[in-house]
């Protein structure tokens, strides 16, 4: 027969739970020998007992306390294995003991503290990309990409590479030639065609930045150049006949830093005179022809940058 209205349909759902319901309930409850309080105890994760601090008794034994107070003859303590304030005679505590053993807590929780920051700052810096977050002052950051820069101020300029040519003293070879004396040293100069430096910078103790297109540490002298004519005289080089060569120039002591992986840091020993200056980066012996130079200007020259 056909009933007017809405028709009900079993689901499988219900038909699932009908049967789950129909199972014995012995199922649903916890086991006879078993107590639900204790059952829920032990899902529990149990917190450990807060640290406490030794009272040393004179017998070589202690009580662990959260705190504790002197008043007359008498120790009040609060208790940390049985919370709860307890009192003990004054003259029942190793108080040498009690204080030495304070002594070196205070030491061990000091070290853990130190390890602990130090292994978060460490865990810090691993999601830390320093070379693209590198602040060398307050609001002032490092350019992310290679090359070399210089700081004057609040001001960073990145220092552009110049072809220093090697040349050999023609006046000297010919000497050697007329004079059939073989001993006498061949002479090379490295010079910079230019008489002056593009970078002109006014203050007298720069910074300078690096930051190596590989992952090599950079080896470099910063040289004072002489101006000559149209040119700078970066070193001179007499080289004798046994191969030996002798290099001769005005070299600045400066100090290398390590601010952040992969970036390295200079600073002069001493305030640069006004004059022509550049950077030369070692390969083994020798000076690599590219040089980073720049110039000393006086403080109240106008530079042109």
């Amino acid at each position: 027969m056909r009933h007017n209205g809405t028709m009900t349909r079993t689901t499988p759902i219900a038909i699932a739970l009908a049967a789950l319901l129909a199972v014995a309930p012995e199922i649903w409850s916890f086991p006879q020998d078993a107590d639900p309080k204790t059952t829920q105890e032990q899902a529990t994760i149990r917190v450990p007992l807060p640290k406490g601090k030794k009272l040393v008794l004179a017998d070589g034994s202690f009580q662990l306390v959260r705190e504790y107070s002197v008043q007359g003859d008498r120790v009040r303590y609060w208790s940390v294995e049985r919370s709860a304030w307890e009192e003990i005679p004054t003259k029942l505590v190793d108080w040498d003991a009690t204080h030495k053993a304070e002594t070196e807590q205070s030491r061990q929780d000091a070290d853990l503290k130190a390890k602990i920051h130090a292994t978060r700052m460490a865990d810090l810096a691993k999601e830390i990309n320093v070379d693209r977050s590198l602040e060398i002052k307050p609001d002032l950051f490092l350019p992310d990409g290679a090359g070399f820069y210089s700081l004057e101020g609040k001001l960073i300029y990145e220092m552009k590479q110049t072809l220093a040519i090697s040349k050999l003293s023609k006046g000297r070879e010919a000497e050697r030639i007329l004079s059939g004396v073989p001993l006498i040293p061949r002479k090379m100069t490295l010079e910079i065609p230019d008489a002056h430096a593009a970078l002109r910078l006014i203050t007298a103790e720069p910074e300078f930045y690096m930051r190596p297109a590989d992952e090599r540490e950079p080896r470099f002298r910063l040289l004072r150049v002489q101006v000559k004519g149209s040119h700078r005289l970066v070193e001179n080089i007499s080289i004798r006949l046994t191969g030996e060569q002798a290099h001769h120039a005005d070299d600045i002591d400066f100090q290398t830093w390590t601010p952040a992986r992969g970036v390295f840091r200079y600073t002069v020993n001493q305030r640069l005179e006004p004059g022509e200056y550049a950077f030369v980066e070692m390969t083994g012996e020798d000076i690599n022809s590219y040089v980073w130079d720049f110039g000393i200007d006086p403080p109240n020259t106008k530079s042109q940058k």
